[in-house]
Parts: C-alpha cells; structure tokens; sequence
C-alpha cells in the first residue's frame, strides 16, 4: 500500500494527469486527482471534460477513462489520498503549474512512498531516474501505453475546424475520435487544423476545397462561432461532408438558419445575445411538455432517442447514450423554418424538449450532435457518428468505394 507520485512539469492542458493515467492504468493502482486550475484566458477549454456523473473536470483527464475504462472521479482532498492510499497504491498526478492548493505538492511528498519524475520527449514521456518509458504519444496526440505504427502515406485530408494549439494542447478528445475512427476503418488521415477565429468567409472556397470532410468541434470560446458557421455554410452549400459535436451542431443548425433568415440575421444567443434571430436559447427556466423545467445545465451521460426514419437512427441505437455538457437548446420557436429548409431533427433528449441532433437528408452527410460524443471514443471503439463522417467523406472523395460502404450509401 502506497501513495506514488507521477510529477510531471507540462505547460500543457491535455496532458493534465495524462502519465499518471498510464501508470495506473499500467500498474492497476488506483488513480485519484486533486483540484486543478487553469488560465481560460489561454486556455478556454482546460477544464470541460464532461464527467460521466456530471460536472466538468480538466480536459487531459480524458486520457484515465481511455486507458482504464473506469469514469474519473471528482477531485479528492489531501486527506482522502492519505486515508486511502493505507489500504491500496495510489497514483496522483502532481502538476506544479496547474495545482489549485499551491502547499498540495510539498504535503503529498510528505507522505509519498515513490515519485516518478516525468521527463516529456514528445512521443514518449520517460521515468527519469530508470529511463524507462512510462507512455508514448502518437501523431494525433493519442496518449497510449504501447507505440503506433504510423501510417501510410494519407489518402484523406479531413479539415479540424479548431487552432492546432486547442486541439492538441487543450482539449484532446476530438482530434483523437478521427484518428480512432480512421483506424476502424483501416484508412490514413491528414487532418489540418484550421482556426475559425481567423477564418474569412470570402476565402472559404480557396481555403476548404481541399478537403474531403470537415469537423466542427464544441468549445466554450465564441469567438469561434462566426468563423465556425462560416465552415459549415460552405458545407452545407457545396456538399462536403461535415460533423458536428456540441458548439458544431449549433453553429451546424445556424448555417441552416443563414438560408432561412439571411447570413447576418440570426446567430447564437451565447455568441450575440442582440442577434435578430436566435438559433439557440438557454435552458434555464425553460418549461418541457409536462410543466416540468429544462435543466440550467445539462451534462454527464444522458439518453438520447434517433428519430425513426433518420440517417442518425441508422448508425446509433435507439436509446443511446452521450456525454452531455450544455446550457443551451435548440430554439423551437424557428424549427418550422429550419425544416423548410432541409434540416431534419434527428434524435430528441430530455422528453421530447431538446433537439439532440440535427441532419440535412439531401446532403453526403450534415449530422451534428449537441451531445460530445468524441468523449465516448475509444481505440478499439469509435464513436460510430465520427467512423460514419470519414466513411461519407471517403465516398465522396472516392465513389469507387460505393460498394465498401454501401449500409451509408443506402441510408
């Protein structure tokens, strides 16, 4: 029985806990976190890990719940550490730069039984007193307990809607669900990362035809919103296959909105609170069907239903499951406009009273969820919406594959 540290000196939030993780998970111990903070200023989305039970958590701790298939656990204090590492070995990441309790570190050494001191090489992270290697790293970022083979040389350009520095340092999780699901699917991605913060819409066309599909990722930073809507109305005008995931479907569902009331009358309520048209309100204080409110809050793992008949029910299951972490709803009031102009609800959650997905049927492929199920993915277990995108976005970049994927052709 033992409490063992894994210090690691990182600048970087997606590797918060990330060798702690590894060598839990590696080790069978028992992982167990202590409260972090996080500069939003820099790093808007350092702690929007949505947790299984609900809350939010820092986003590097996505890797434990990849690496040891167990939810993380909210943050404990000193003493529950102490108490239980009596009974059974405990890892703990300690990260000096991102520790809530500043006097945490200098406590925990106190009373650890080993510390492993993290020496980060890029692909690989080293013990470095032994020199053993303790995780590696693959090109999509992927912490992983064994090396990847790369691949071959990439037959697909997929467009990440977000800053490279988000994606990789920040919030990890959806990089990771494509190189996942490309893997399913035993093809190579290049995936390039384009900022929507400096995206213009005159340069649209120039900037995304290369690309065979695009992803529009959530995120707390509005400042992404224009620039994401932009994409996926460049998408959904010129059939290139697109995802969305939380913030994407919303800005997803406003492109549509761009069709029905002009590409400068309607936008987010959190992204312009004095947009003439609202395509997406909060929920707080909002009633459902039975009288009963709408959560302020929705988060955690949340059942969603496909409407029968939709492409969406034709890639989840019925009643299925999805990590949740939002405050806003697609606004009912515009629905019948949207509808007129081809977007389709294709799964509802709390009773009937949130549009939990979107899709255009007269399109390869317009789907986004307001779920995050990029939290959901695994590497031997894609999330099946990311694996149905590149399988859309293949098609489309090679018709020759009709017959490989026909379940979507036909769909």
């Amino acid at each position: 029985m033992g409490l063992i540290l894994v210090h690691h000196d990182t600048d970087s939030p997606a590797l918060y806990g990330a060798v702690a993780a590894a060598v839990a998970a590696g080790e069978n111990h028992r992982f167990m976190h202590l409260d972090a903070r996080f500069d939003t200023s820099r790093h808007a989305d350092a702690k929007q890990h949505a947790v299984a039970k609900g809350g939010l958590a820092a986003s590097g701790l996505y890797w434990f719940e990849r690496l040891s298939g167990q939810p993380v656990a909210p943050p404990a204090t000193i003493e529950a550490i102490f108490d239980a590492a009596r009974i059974e070995d405990i890892v703990v990441p300690v990260h000096p730069a991102f520790m809530a309790d500043a006097e945490a570190v200098s406590a925990l050494a106190a009373r650890a039984t080993g510390v492993v001191n993290v020496d980060d090489r890029g692909d690989r992270f080293l013990n470095r007193e032994t020199g053993a290697v303790l995780a590696w790293r693959d090109c999509f970022g992927r912490i992983t307990l064994a090396p990847t083979e790369a691949a071959s040389a990439a037959a697909l350009k997929i467009a990440l809607i977000g800053a490279r520095r988000d994606h990789i340092g920040v919030y990890p999780s959806a990089l990771a669900s494509l190189a996942d699901a490309a893997d399913s699917l035993s093809i190579a991605v290049s995936i390039d990362f384009i900022d929507p913060a400096d995206f213009g819409e005159a340069d649209a066309d120039m900037v995304l035809r290369p690309y065979a599909g695009v992803l529009l990722p959530g995120g707390s930073d509005m400042k992404n919103v224009p620039g994401q809507t932009a994409v996926a109305a460049f998408a959904l005008e010129n059939a290139v296959p697109a995802v969305g995931l939380c913030l994407g479907m919303q800005t997803m569902a406003t492109a549509v909105a761009w069709k029905a009331f002009g590409r400068r009358g309607a936008n987010l309520a959190e992204a312009d609170p004095d947009a003439g048209i609202k395509t997406f309100l909060a929920m707080a204080g909002e009633e459902k069907a039975d009288g009963g409110l709408l959560p302020d809050h929705r988060s955690g793992d949340q059942i969603t239903r496909p409407v029968a008949g939709t492409r969406l029910a034709d890639i989840i299951p019925c009643d299925t499951t999805v990590r949740c972490n939002h405050r806003f709803r697609l606004n009912p009031d515009i629905l019948g406009d949207l509808e007129t102009h081809g977007l389709r609800v294709a799964a509802l959650g709390v009773d009937g009273a949130v549009v939990d997905a979107i899709e255009v049927p007269d399109h390869p492929f317009y789907m986004g969820m307001q779920g995050h199920p990029e939290l959901s993915s695994r590497a031997n277990a894609p999330h099946p919406l990311i694996v149905a995108f590149l399988k859309a976005a293949l098609l489309q970049h090679r018709p020759e594959n009709r017959n490989r994927f026909s379940d979507l052709h036909d769909a």
